[in-house]
């Protein structure tokens, strides 16, 4: 039983052909179409290189894209294939000596001190409390000081260059707090 392709049927096939070849590869490409074309790769080392054209060489390793689907850009043409070839024959040839393996140096080792004998790595002390406590002592003294010190210098500079005429009027004001 021959059937013959009415006009409908015709119009049908022809408009779903156009629809599908013309519409989008997934629901993700639909919404990224518009942007600007990036294609991004996983690296090695665990960076991601991006770039502006798709790399057909590297599709396995693609984290994202935006713009149009690689799908649609052609493959380029695959490389011939390279017959390797061996380098001539040489009659000679030169080669590094091998190391040598070397006793520990003996003699004078004093401004080697881990060099000689009976060295012993040295070993951190436990910090004892009060140890520590002096140490923050001190440390928050010398940080008062050098923050005083500082803003004192800031405000001379500041009044010098006042009664010189060169303060502007984004300059904050004298009485400002100093900084911490």
């Amino acid at each position: 039983m021959k059937r013959t392709l009415t006009p409908l049927s015709l119009g049908l096939a022809l408009g779903l052909t156009l629809t599908a070849c013309g519409g989008y590869v997934d629901k993700y490409e639909e919404g990224v179409a518009e942007y600007e074309p990036t294609y991004c790769y996983a690296a090695l080392g665990g960076g991601i290189e991006c770039f502006r054209e798709p790399n057909h060489a590297d599709e396995r390793r693609l984290v994202n894209y935006f713009g149009d689907h690689p799908s649609r850009f052609d493959r380029p043409e695959a490389p011939e294939a390279v017959n390797p070839v061996a380098p001539p024959m040489v009659k000679t040839w030169v080669k590094d000596p091998e190391p040598v393996v070397r006793p520990m140096p003996k003699g004078d080792v004093a401004d080697r001190p881990w060099l000689g004998p009976g060295y012993a790595e040295p070993v951190a002390h436990r910090a004892s409390p009060q140890a520590t406590r002096a140490f923050l002592r001190q440390a928050h003294e010398h940080l008062g000081q050098s923050i005083q010190q500082g803003s004192q210098e800031r405000l001379r500079n500041l009044n010098q260059q006042e009664s010189e005429g060169e303060g502007a009027a984004d300059d904050p004001p004298i009485d400002a707090p100093p900084f911490r």
